[in-house]
């Protein structure tokens, strides 16, 4: 989902009363999604509320609170609008107000993530559906004990995707037929469909990857969009 459900939306009136406050005008994607619903929800990332004293106990770290405490602790431009909270941050570097930049306070670091607010939104979206999507595999292949994969030959040569990561590959590998064949376009229109038994990909299959400091891509959809999961990890979620 794009966002969670939270509070009744903001009203123009108390936008403007806001933006008084701040002495500046929220950017309009912004106030665009205030105007829709109040403390809101993308993935990890919770939005700062507009204070409503109707909801004060849960508005009270409200947008204006938030960027007048701690401020010696940021970037002087740095505008924050969402939390994770484990203490990174989600805002703008003023004056652009267009641009979503995230905090590290690990590294105390400012990194553009997204172009526009509705970019980032719809990356989380995309992030949450592609859980999901990892998530079925796993509840899958447990059941039927069957993964698949495209092969460009029989014994070799199995699809895969660059990494966002660093300097590795991502092996796609599915829990249905369907999800593979629904890959089998761009260049990969003859691979073969392969069908591995559980135990050989649980057995032989990761622990090679895991060798070769390769990722795994569960359950990608046909454009390939996906999470690069660490076979380590899915290892432990197939031994239980």
């Amino acid at each position: 989902m794009e966002h969670q459900i939270g509070l009744p939306g903001i009203t123009e009136e108390r936008l403007q009363e806001v933006e008084a406050e701040l002495r500046f005008s929220l950017p309009a994607e912004l106030r665009a999604y205030y105007k829709k619903e109040n403390k809101f929800e993308a993935g990890e990332w919770q939005f700062h509320p507009i204070k409503d004293e109707k909801h004060i106990k849960r508005t009270w770290e409200d947008i204006v609170r938030v960027n007048s405490t701690d401020v010696e602790d940021y970037p002087s431009s740095f505008f924050r609008i969402a939390t994770d909270g484990s203490g990174d941050e989600l805002g703008y570097l003023l004056p652009d107000t267009k641009t979503i930049v995230l905090w590290n306070h690990e590294e105390e670091e400012v990194f553009p993530v997204a172009l526009t607010l509705r970019a980032f939104m719809k990356q989380e979206q995309q992030i949450d559906e592609s859980a999901m999507r990892s998530e079925d595999f796993i509840q899958t292949v447990l059941e039927t004990g069957s993964v698949y994969g495209l092969s460009k030959l029989k014994q070799s040569g199995w699809a895969y995707c660059p990494s966002n990561q660093d300097e590795s590959d991502v092996l796609l590998f599915f829990s249905t037929e369907e999800g593979a064949r629904a890959c089998q376009t761009d260049g990969w229109e003859n691979y073969h469909l392969i069908r591995l038994d559980l135990d050989v990909f649980r057995d032989g299959w990761l622990p090679n990857m895991i060798q070769d400091g390769l990722y795994c891509g569960l359950n990608w959809d046909a454009s390939l969009q996906g999470l690069e999961l660490d076979p380590e990890n899915i290892l432990e979620e197939l031994e239980g």
